[in-house]
């Protein structure tokens, strides 16, 4: 079933008169996700280590570095992190919720699923010690826009993202809500943080975890706005040479938001105890 433009803008108008279910919905699934990694936790952590354990099994193989002159300190851990940790999520997201689906998309967060009011997308994020802990890097196919206009299909306005040095412009790429088999279903984007520590080249466990929710496109560049609190987004890395612009989302301004927005995930003993950010006067 194709939507018509009028069915998608009249969507559009009634979740802008109701943003609060947009933001009831990104606070429930926040929760839901924390659940669901506390309960993936230990395997998380345990498949991690085991990358160490195998190296003799790849260290002659190593991954290509990376970035602009990389440092070639520790070894690239993306794939750890994207391969390792989204099996372990996929696993209990499925788990906790047996109707949970994976429609297929040809873009967006490392993982995706549906549920009958939302569609959520989870990118793994790898933050060595080269890395800033406090901000993420979200590509644009990584946050939703304000599907403001249609042809063909949805199109997201351009936004500008002012720095200290610089001003970039940004093309979120991700719809601000989908409809399937006459459902609607709200683009949420959560981003889980893997904060990981170089003891020697190829020895890099894990340190914390921290699940991020970016608030959905209408949130951010219409209604409310979000996107001009205070330093929440600032150009991202390589900004020259990418094409497709990458922005950064820094987590002390967005757990002014609201503090169940950036929650840290951490081993303590051999359990896990999870905490809110905290907040230094901004």
């Amino acid at each position: 079933m194709t939507i018509s433009e009028t069915d998608y803008f009249s969507v559009r108008s009634e979740l802008l008169y109701a943003l609060e279910r947009i933001v009831a919905l990104e606070e429930k699934y926040t929760k839901y996700l924390l659940e669901v990694t506390m309960s993936a936790a230990s395997s998380i952590y345990e498949d991690f280590s085991q990358t160490m354990e195998l190296r003799p099994f790849w260290e002659n193989y190593q991954p290509v570095q990376r970035g602009r002159s990389p440092r070639g300190t520790s070894v690239p851990w993306g794939e750890v992190g994207e391969k390792t940790i989204s099996a372990c999520l996929i696993r209990a997201i499925s788990l906790k919720n047996a109707s949970i689906t994976y429609p297929g998309l040809p873009l967006g967060g490392d993982i995706r699923f549906a549920t009958s009011d939302a569609l959520i997308h989870l990118d793994i994020k790898l933050t060595g010690p080269n890395d800033n802990p406090n901000e993420i890097v979200a590509s644009p196919h990584q946050l939703s826009g304000d599907g403001y206009s249609w042809h063909d299909g949805v199109i997201n306005s351009p936004v500008q993202i002012v720095g200290q040095k610089a001003i970039m412009g940004f093309q979120p790429e991700l719809p601000p809500f989908y409809i399937l088999g006459g459902q609607t279903l709200v683009c949420l984007t959560y981003f889980l943080k893997v904060v990981y520590e170089v003891q020697d080249l190829g020895i890099q466990p894990l340190r914390h975890l921290e699940l991020i929710c970016a608030p959905n496109g209408l949130l951010l560049f219409d209604g409310p706005q979000y996107a001009q609190t205070r330093g929440l987004l600032i150009p991202g890395k390589d900004i020259k040479e990418h094409l497709k612009k990458r922005a950064r989302i820094r987590l002390d301004p967005l757990s002014s938001i609201a503090d169940w927005r950036c929650i840290k995930i951490e081993r303590v003993g051999t359990s896990w105890k999870s905490s809110q950010r905290f907040m230094p006067n901004l």
